[in-house]
């Protein structure tokens, strides 16, 4: 599922740093539209901001439909009286039958009228429903395991993952990922990819072994000292020198859009070969995003000066590094600053009406449930090759762009189509800010679903964001007991583990817990909050009766204040 690497070493460092947390459970409740909710599954609220009432996330999709109903009929609350809304439906009919539209659009549009003349019915008599106590649940929401690991890059206080398979709807997880440390060989440079699959996982998963090696060779043309290494070179040439004319266009590298686009190009080409497809008629595809971050050389010095001086106006003109994106699809990543959200990629459907253009010129149809060719969502991705009409339309060019990273920057939250079907941008950023200690609680029972079993271990106090020399204490500690085990281990290669078990004589549970708690409380707090953002997220797409799989990265910022 996802696949966290460092070019440095760091891949054992950071299944070190993983911990394990379990969501917070309750008993029944009641919703604000009196359902009850039997909760043996994480507590996350969000305010809804029409209503200023708590919902709990299982009923946000019922909440939404019922405030939707409301504006549809055009009434505040609701009504007293049957009558009413009788009437009301009958004159919106009555304007829909003088529009001069389709059968079709008549007949889909008296369908809406009527269900949310069911849904407003339902509100004012609900003891003709019977029980209400049917509120959706999904097991996995309570079993949910997810990672955190800090980087050396100096841009991050950690990095928090999640995924979920979403087994009630799916029977394949076709979403990856990869966190590359050290990118190139440059401490100052990582690299993150996130894949959302369809038609089955081989399009994500080569995405994943090697959409970042194209990149690392187009960057390597665009700044000398990054190491492209012969090994990555000589993969990469076998594979695309013969697709690509190095004399045209596609390949003279300007700057990082070039690279993207280029990189994209040929992977689009890797995956024309159909390796490990198992499909002849209809070859998976995969929505993709990457993403290089580059923290500014004089970091070290910046995080100096940013913890001695507090003068917020100072800061504000301070550029920690950048991050440069790119997306073919609907994988998605939201900014938060000050608890509020910026959309740092583009969504490639047919929502976007010059995306929709776009693919009518092609001629492909667009079906009545706005699917391409009744088949698809997205109007960009990789792959699709196995369809002549799609790939006509999904084309493989990518929106790119690149942001700076400021000290108000708190998080970065990437995440596959399965949680943003489920939830509105504002309510991600809701649950994200429930999270951080630097964010007024707006009840207290909030930060007791979120924040107090973390809190109550390394108090509530807001620390500053950053570190001097502990990180290269944390890192010596780690490398020493990774030198222990490899050391024990050298006389047997073929059973790692039962050797770990017999020569260092503690299970690897007790490692972990041995350097977990060698790290210092305001460490820990970091991978805990970036690991309960991306969990809880997950959490609460699942809830919200996401039909996918769903996976969720968390990058915790100088912004975060912890």
């Amino acid at each position: 599922m996802f696949d966290s690497e460092s070019e440095s070493g760091l891949q054992k460092e950071e299944s070190l740093h993983n911990f394990s947390s379990t969501p917070t459970q309750r008993g029944h409740t009641t919703c604000a539209l009196g359902h009850i909710i039997d909760c043996t599954k994480p507590d996350i609220t969000i305010l809804c901001d029409i209503c200023q009432c708590f919902l709990n996330v299982s009923e946000l999709k019922t909440h939404t439909t019922y405030h939707n109903a409301l504006k549809l009929f055009k009434f505040k609350e609701v009504p007293n009286k049957i009558d009413i809304i009788l009437k009301r439906r009958d004159l919106l009919i009555q304007r829909m039958q003088r529009l001069k539209i389709s059968e079709e659009s008549y007949l889909k549009t008296v369908k809406t009228i009527n269900d949310a003349f069911q849904i407003i019915k339902r509100a004012i008599e609900p003891y003709y429903y019977g029980d209400n106590s049917c509120i959706y649940d999904n097991r996995e929401a309570s079993y949910l395991q997810g990672i955190s690991f800090a980087p050396r890059n100096r841009l991050f206080l950690s990095i928090g993952m999640c995924t979920s398979q979403n087994k009630q709807y799916r029977i394949d997880m076709e979403d990856t990922m990869r966190f590359i440390d050290c990118f190139g060989g440059k401490e100052k440079f990582a690299y993150i990819g996130l894949f959302d699959g369809y038609n089955g996982k081989a399009a994500s998963s080569l995405c994943r072994e090697h959409l970042h090696e194209a990149i690392l060779m187009e960057m390597s043309k665009l700044i000398n000292d990054m190491n492209s290494s012969e090994a990555e070179q000589t993969l990469i040439n076998r594979l695309y020198t013969s697709m690509i004319d190095p004399t045209s266009d596609h390949c003279h590298i300007k700057n990082i859009g070039d690279v993207y686009r280029l990189a994209y190009l040929k992977m689009d080409h890797l995956l024309s070969r159909g390796i490990h497809e198992t499909s002849s008629v209809r070859w998976s595809g995969t929505s993709a995003f990457t993403a290089v971050i580059v923290a500014n050389d004089k970091i070290e010095e910046l995080l100096v000066d940013l913890e001695n001086d507090n003068d917020d106006e100072k800061q504000d003109h301070i550029v920690l590094g950048h991050i440069h994106v790119a997306n073919c699809g609907n994988v998605e990543a939201l900014g938060i600053r000050a608890g509020e959200a910026f959309l740092m990629s583009q969504k490639h459907t047919l929502i976007n009406n010059r995306e929709r253009e776009r693919v009518l010129e092609t001629g492909i149809k667009i079906s009545n449930n706005d699917l391409i060719a009744g088949i698809l969502e997205t109007t960009r991705g990789l792959g699709n090759h196995g369809d002549k009409d799609i790939k006509k339309c999904v084309i493989n060019s990518p929106y790119v762009w690149s942001y700076e990273i400021d000290p108000s920057l708190e998080c970065i939250i990437l995440a596959t189509e399965g949680l943003w079907q489920v939830l509105q941008y504002d309510v991600v950023v809701d649950i994200v800010t429930q999270c951080l200690p630097a964010h007024h609680m707006p009840a207290p029972s909030r930060i007791e679903t979120a924040l107090r079993s973390v809190l109550e271990k390394y108090g509530n106090s807001i620390h500053t964001p950053y570190l001097t020399n502990e990180d290269n204490i944390i890192v010596d500690c780690i490398n020493e007991m990774v030198y222990l085990i490899e050391e024990e281990n050298e006389n047997d290669t073929n059973n790692l583990l039962s050797t770990r078990n017999r020569a260092v004589q503690c299970s690897e549970d007790e490692i972990h817990q041995e350097i977990w708690n060698s790290l210092s409380s305001q460490y820990r707090l970091r991978l805990e909050l970036a690991q309960t953002i991306a969990e809880r997220l997950v959490s609460a797409a699942l809830l919200a009766q996401s039909k996918t799989n769903i996976s969720v990265i968390c990058l915790l910022l100088p912004g975060a204040a912890v």
